[in-house]
């Protein structure tokens, strides 16, 4: 069993184009740290707007942020 992690977009956001490239973002970035996670965990990232333009090196890096929080708990 892995850690299981779910993506939630308001249509605020924007229309589907938007809202499906934001998860794709989340998502990359959420694999690439996933292996810091324990198996008992499940983790729903509640994506906002601003995510979609800041830098893919510092959405990773607050992925990576929250995961080793996460971790240590």
């Amino acid at each position: 069993m892995r850690a299981r992690v779910g993506f939630a977009v308001p249509k605020a956001a924007g229309g589907s184009v938007t809202r499906n490239r934001l998860k794709r973002r989340l998502r990359e970035a959420a694999r690439m740290s996933l292996d810091q996670l324990g198996p008992q965990w499940n983790v729903v990232f509640q994506a906002r707007a601003a995510a979609l333009k800041a830098p893919f090196a510092n959405l990773k890096k607050e992925v990576e942020k929250l995961f080793s929080r996460c971790a240590r708990s």
